[in-house]
């Protein structure tokens, strides 16, 4: 059986993952309040309080991003659909990207339903909150593991793929994607530190990552539109077929 991911297929699940992930953002910023999260400063007490003062909306926000929180899954398909399109023979890196970029997601995931159920009992022992609470404000800024896959393989891509108007893996985007890499990988450090600019909710280990991962990730996505409706427009629509990965 051959299947064909078509161009209007491919942009739908760009503004998918575009969309879902601004309101991943929205709600894990303006409804949990956890942009960036309380401090890991903080006594077992006070943000036990903090928790008891935002049950609600924080319990509201974990039930929205539960809806979102997967946004990388079609980001990273589309991207192994353009991988595939140019690839020859086994396509290692096309694999290692997908793999990667899905895997990555659990990480996204998983912090705001854990910090959800911190709020679901809030008058339960400040202790266990307080430990909710390092969980999944530890997993939300170490976890970088499985996305190195997917940046590698577009690193890959962008310095050894031949370079033309078509190809979605510009050099300019490896290098982007180099120095997106070389940010997450300090997101580790915060096990180390309870203040300062390398802990949690600090400028290196929060802030940075944080906002570079949301420049990426509109980089990407963008790119990936402006470069498929140029596939298109160079085959026309009787050639689009060829321009598509058949797998299968």
């Amino acid at each position: 059986m051959k299947m064909h991911l078509t161009e209007r297929a491919q942009i739908i699940l760009i503004w998918w993952s575009y969309i879902t992930m601004v309101i991943f953002g929205i709600a894990l910023w303006a409804i949990m309040h956890m942009v960036p999260p309380p401090s890991p400063d903080l006594p077992a007490a006070a943000i036990a309080e903090f928790y008891r003062q935002n049950a609600v909306s924080i319990r509201v926000g974990a039930m929205i991003t539960s809806w979102t929180s997967a946004f990388m899954v079609p980001l990273a398909l589309v991207i192994s659909t353009q991988m595939l399109r140019v690839d020859k023979g086994i396509p290692l890196m096309a694999m290692a990207q997908v793999i990667g970029g899905a895997t990555m997601s659990m990480f996204l995931v998983f912090p705001p339903m854990i910090y959800g159920i911190a709020a679901f009992t809030p008058d339960r022992a400040p202790e266990i909150t307080a430990m909710l609470h390092e969980m999944g404000s530890l997993v939300l800024v170490t976890t970088d593991q499985y996305y190195m896959f997917q940046l590698f393989a577009i690193i890959y891509f962008s310095f050894t793929r031949p370079q033309d108007e078509l190809s979605p893996f510009p050099r300019w985007l490896g290098w982007l994607t180099l120095w997106a890499g070389i940010i997450y990988e300090v997101g580790p450090i915060g096990f180390m530190f309870k203040r300062g600019p390398f802990a949690w909710d600090g400028l290196i280990v929060f802030w940075l990552p944080f906002l570079t991962f949301g420049i990426w990730v509109t980089v990407m996505s963008f790119t990936l539109l402006r470069k498929i409706k140029l596939q298109r427009g160079a085959l026309g629509e009787v050639g689009v077929a060829a321009l598509q990965p058949r797998i299968g």
